[in-house]
This record gives structure tokens, C-alpha cells and sequence, in this order.
């Protein structure tokens, strides 16, 4: 694993929007739906005000982008049973676990309804969302039919890398600031690897909506043992400009 050099002591600041998508705000995954009730769209006013008003070096798009067979979809269970570990208790509905034993990785799989389709209108960016086209990024996750991924940097089981890391280590980068959706899964999923590759990593936290108070609790504590910093957008431009 590659981490960041040291060689530059100049402060080079990224803003992560994790999964700013139709399909969580207004589609299957829509959060409104999930345990916590916390609304996907709250994140977008404040989001866009941070790209307003603070001057980050990069921004960084990321996009959950599955095909149509995805390991992820609870629809497709019934073309893995051959892959379902033998004994292993089996899911009754969307949001259960099931163990697969493949066809790439032994991986136990939480099955979600259809979401995120690649080019379809449910996986596009929210329209209210300001997309800047200037040191901008786009990083699509999810698109290996038999491998998950949360993290905008690699997948579930560390099989395979985005371009993420070698894209902000060509650009200098020192410091993440991680947004988005959703906070217990791909926010904080995304904010773990940040910091294991080796960057200051921040949670934007009234940037971020997550699916479960417990899950999203659990997360935030896991995020602070591993010295991520929890702040608020308001913190932001203070501390890029100190």
C-alpha cells in the first residue's frame, strides 16, 4: 500500500461528496426510508455552500455505479445460490446478510434493492448538486459485477483500487475533508481508507446523512479511534486558511 510523501510541506486540500445520487435521496435507497429517517438531501446546501466559500485544491466525485448483476442486489440471489456457503443461514429479504463462498472472494454480503444501475437517471448526481469542472475528480465505485465496494478507494475486501489514491498523490494532496452519503457506510467506509493511506482526514459531519443512529454512532466512534477528525462545515474555511 502506498502512502503519501512527506517531501512537500505545503497543505493541499481535498473535499470528498460521497454519493450525492438520485438514487439515495429519491430512489430505491432513498435514506427518508431507512431506520434513522435522515433526508439525503439535506446534505446539498451545505455541501454547495462549502465548494462556494472554500478554496479546495481538489473535489472529488464519487459515483455508485453497479451493473445490473450486482453482487450487491438482492434480486440476484437467485443466480448465487450456487455460490451461498453451505449451512450458512439465508436471507429473507433485502437488508439481510448472505454468506457467498464466490465466485471471486469468500464475502459475507449485505443484499440491497436495485440501486445506482450504471447510466441510468437513478445513478446520476442530484441535479441541485454544484459540480465544479475545474481539479475535479470523478471516482465510480461498485462496477465489478462480483465484488462491493463502499470505499471511494478500494472494495470491500481489498481485491481491487480505484483511482482515487494515485489520483491525489499526483496532486499533492495532504488533507481530506470527507461529505456525503451515506455516513455509517460509504462516508465512513471512505474516511477509514483516507486515513489508513496516510492523509489528515476530517468528517464533515452536518455535511453527511446515514442510513442507522446506532450504525451511524458505531461509525463515528470508530472514525475517532482512528484519529479522524469529527468537525463542521462551518469549521472548514478557518482551518484551510490557518
Amino acid at each position: 500500500m502506498q502512502k503519501i510523501g512527506t517531501a512537500s510541506k505545503r497543505t493541499v486540500n481535498a473535499l470528498i461528496i460521497i454519493d450525492v445520487q438520485n438514487c439515495f435521496i429519491n430512489g430505491e435507497l432513498a435514506l427518508s426510508n431507512s431506520p434513522a429517517k435522515q433526508k439525503g438531501e439535506d446534505v446539498i446546501p451545505v455541501i454547495n455552500n462549502l465548494l462556494k466559500t472554500v478554496p479546495f485544491d481538489v473535489v472529488v466525485y464519487t459515483h455508485d455505479w453497479h451493473p445490473p448483476d450486482h453482487i450487491s442486489f438482492f434480486k440476484n440471489l437467485k443466480h448465487r445460490q450456487g455460490y451461498v456457503k453451505h449451512g450458512s443461514k439465508l436471507p429473507n429479504g433485502p437488508f439481510d446478510k448472505v454468506h457467498y463462498i464466490g465466485p471471486v472472494v469468500e464475502t459475507e454480503q449485505v443484499l440491497w434493492p436495485n440501486h445506482c444501475i450504471q447510466n441510468t437517471s437513478d445513478a446520476a448526481l442530484h441535479r441541485d448538486l454544484i459540480v465544479t469542472k475545474n481539479n475535479s475528480i470523478h471516482v465510480y465505485k461498485g462496477t465489478h459485477r462480483d465484488i462491493d465496494s463502499y470505499s471511494a478507494f478500494r472494495d470491500n475486501n481489498r481485491v481491487t483500487e480505484t483511482k482515487l489514491n494515485i489520483e491525489l498523490k499526483q496532486r499533492n494532496v495532504t488533507n481530506i475533508y470527507v461529505s456525503g452519503l451515506a455516513t455509517d457506510y460509504c462516508v465512513a467506509f471512505t474516511a477509514l481508507d483516507a486515513k489508513d493511506y496516510g492523509y489528515r482526514t476530517y468528517l464533515v459531519e452536518d455535511a453527511c446523512r446515514g442510513v442507522d443512529s446506532v450504525s451511524i454512532k458505531n461509525q463515528l466512534d470508530s472514525m475517532k479511534r482512528h484519529g479522524i477528525d469529527i468537525i463542521q462545515s462551518s469549521q472548514v474555511l478557518k482551518m484551510i486558511n490557518t
